[in-house]
């Protein structure tokens, strides 16, 4: 009787080149879109990441945006791979996303403090829709005041002026004061993929249409220099869903994304008591 052959074992490698992440993120570009656009030639300073392999394959990889003072962190892959990369990360607090089934190979060493279960929406220029009630206007340099004042003053570390030149935000005014905008977090014209979001409307202008008027603009700038658009939101909010859907948005996948801190040793020991 001949015996199995073992796998080979799994290397967690800190090393590999953004090429490598791309190809892998590539077989899901839709669900891996914001890190495949962070790791376009004019992001890929901003950003670290890591690939665990099996021989010759890469079989889990993640992406840490270190620019960002919340550290957000996406990772995917199979689920012992995925298990031995986050156990070599040193990172001790991270905004974590992650497809569901990755999260018990993640809390082998990190445990979240929520989990929130998001939809990865996708559309493309032939399934868009424009719907506006208002002519948004397009922000940029000039109007980072007028974001900062409607995102709040703990926005200021993000809006910055180059990122507004950047990115494509439109917003909708009420006399001077802008009452409702959206804008991309993140786009890649290497990657063709943008990541629309941001979307506020101050309470008071709510239920008029503004936030679809705004997302429809920054969509249908987007699509015009990228292949696909994609968004997040929360599975809960059903409301938003179908504004998104009334513009050609369809749900590709589920994901998790929270606040998650690096277990203590007795914790990852106990964790492990616990599996077996």
């Amino acid at each position: 009787m001949t015996a199995a052959p073992l796998m080979p074992e799994i290397h967690v490698d800190e090393n590999a080149s953004a090429d490598v992440v791309r190809a892998f993120f590539g077989h899901d570009r839709l669900l891996a879109a914001y890190a495949l656009a962070d790791l376009d030639p004019d992001n890929v300073d901003t950003a670290r990441w890591w690939v665990a392999r099996r021989g010759r394959d890469v079989t889990a990889a993640a992406l840490l945006v270190e620019i960002l003072p919340f550290r957000p962190c996406f990772a995917m892959g199979d689920t012992d791979s995925l298990a031995s990369l986050f156990h070599e990360l040193r990172e001790q607090r991270l905004i974590l996303a992650v497809p569901p089934r990755g999260r018990p190979a993640v809390e082998q060493t990190y445990r979240f403090e929520r989990v929130d279960l998001m939809r990865r929406m996708a559309v493309e220029a032939r399934a868009f829709l424009p719907r506006t009630t208002r002519t948004p206007t397009r922000l940029g340099p000039d109007q980072l005041e007028d974001l900062i004042e409607l995102y709040g003053e703990a926005s200021r570390s993000y809006f910055t002026a180059r990122r507004l030149a950047r990115e494509i935000y439109y917003g909708v005014y009420d006399g001077r004061r802008l009452v409702s905008a959206a804008g991309t977090h993140v786009r890649s014209s290497h990657a063709g993929i943008a990541a629309v979001g941001n979307v506020l409307t101050r309470i008071g202008h709510r239920d008029r249409g503004l936030a679809t008027s705004v997302t429809s603009a920054v969509t249908e700038e987007a699509l015009r220099e990228h292949r696909d658009v994609v968004l997040n939101v929360r599975q809960e909010n059903a409301p938003a869903i179908r504004v998104y859907e009334r513009l050609g948005y369809h749900t590709h996948a589920t994901f998790i994304e929270g606040p998650a801190v690096r277990r203590a040793p007795w914790e990852r020991i106990t964790n492990i008591w616990r599996r077996n």
